[in-house]
């Protein structure tokens, strides 16, 4: 008894010291056993590892434009309208990416014609109406300042150009004057317009829209010219050349006069019937190919064949007025990114084949919010709030990114 009471004295001893020395583990109610410690050690508990934000890699197409991209093919236009004209947050984007601008509706005949001057003036201004360009100031003060070419939109148009322009005492109900009438006001106009373009900014717009739209199939004239048109009526199916010879007369040398049309690929065969004797006679440089398209257009088709056939006949070609437009989803903004990569890349080859003579692209606006289709979401910017303006993939696809696919849809 007495060993046995030993024993567990000397077991209970050993234990007391094991456990004052830290050096015995505990067990646990599951069976586990825990790390020993020392009772005078601080425990730091390891933090989790949250994961950091990567970095975006930047796109280098980003520290590129689209005129520096282009600068040995052609110009890269854009149609601007004074409301968009010196605001601060946009003017560093349009000057970085654009060496070609159209004013949007500022230099159209309603705009330039003083009507009440006409009236007020005659019999003076029978054959010799007034004009006035305070619409296209800021925009010229604007291009000049920045160093970019005006290409001037247009002297001659269906619409937007008033009725009293056609009339005896220049009033909307007036008497419509003499076919010989017509043609002296046509003249004097455009000896206006293109004698105050040179002289008050010299060197500056580099080619005229001369007329714009007076092909349209189907109004009972035989080569199909527009025959529901004022110009048509009043002065005869001949008006275009008159218009033609007229501007080359007062044109500085060196600046290209141009015919501007939609739909080209529709009615290209009327459209140079209707050129050729203009062509001829010397008086006429290009075609504009507006180019208002769609995701589901052709550019292969519509576009691309187009300009080579109008190059064919020896005509230059521009595309003056290009939008794209699209729905307002993911998918719908890639397939418009792809449709402009389509088009810039095969007019890029073209011209280098020498298959298109090509020599500028204007996209019709800026920015989604400001475009005639803003419904349709057809260019290459968004602008957000009043400080932000953002590339879209649009912008991408005409910078031939990479990552987007060069394919018809």
């Amino acid at each position: 008894m007495r060993m046995k009471r030993f024993v567990k004295v000397v077991a209970a001893v050993l234990l007391f010291v094991a456990l004052a020395a830290g050096t015995v583990s505990c067990t646990g109610d599951n069976g586990t056993t825990s790390a020993s410690v020392t009772p005078t050690q601080e425990v730091t508990p390891t933090p989790t590892e949250v994961p950091g934000t990567p970095t975006p890699t930047p796109n280098p197409l980003d520290s590129m434009t689209l005129r520096e991209l282009y600068k040995d093919d052609f110009k890269i236009g854009v149609a601007l309208p004074n409301a968009i004209i010196g605001n601060a947050a946009l003017t560093s984007e349009i000057v970085a990416q654009f060496n070609s601008m159209t004013f949007e509706n500022e230099s159209k005949p309603d705009q330039l014609l003083d009507l009440a001057a006409c009236r007020n003036g005659l019999p003076d201004t029978y054959t010799e109406p007034k004009l006035k360009f305070t619409s296209i100031e800021k925009g010229m003060a604007f291009a000049k300042e920045h160093g970019i070419a005006v290409r001037f939109h247009t002297l001659l148009w269906y619409q937007q150009t008033p009725a009293s322009f056609f009339t005896e005492d220049y009033t909307q109900n007036g008497t419509r004057v003499s076919r010989e009438v017509m043609l002296k006001r046509m003249e004097s106009y455009i000896r206006q317009v293109m004698t105050y373009m040179n002289e008050t900014y010299p060197g500056m717009v580099y080619c005229y829209d001369v007329v714009n739209e007076a092909i349209n199939p189907g109004e009972g004239d035989p080569n199909g010219m527009r025959a529901k048109s004022f110009w048509y009526e009043t002065v005869g199916p001949d008006f275009m050349e008159y218009a033609f010879a007229y501007a080359r007369k007062y044109a500085p040398e060196g600046v290209d006069l141009y015919y501007n049309d939609y739909n080209c690929y529709s009615k290209k065969m009327q459209i140079l019937k209707v050129l050729k004797p203009i062509l001829e006679a010397g008086n006429i440089d290009g075609i504009g190919m507006q180019c208002h398209l769609s995701t589901h257009s052709s550019v292969a088709r519509e576009v691309r064949g187009t300009a080579e056939e109008f190059t064919k006949a020896g005509f230059k070609v521009q595309i003056t007025e290009l939008d794209i437009g699209t729905s307002n989803t993911e998918e719908g903004y890639e397939i418009q990114a792809m449709k402009y990569k389509v088009l810039f890349t095969q007019m890029q080859k073209a011209k280098r084949e020498g298959t298109v003579n090509i020599d500028c692209i204007t996209v019709w606006g800026l920015m989604d919010s400001a475009s005639w289709r803003s419904d349709e979401f057809p260019l290459l910017y968004k602008f957000n709030g009043s400080t932000k303006l953002t590339k879209k993939r649009a912008w991408y696809g005409a910078m031939q990114d990479p990552s987007i696919r060069a394919i018809e849809w």
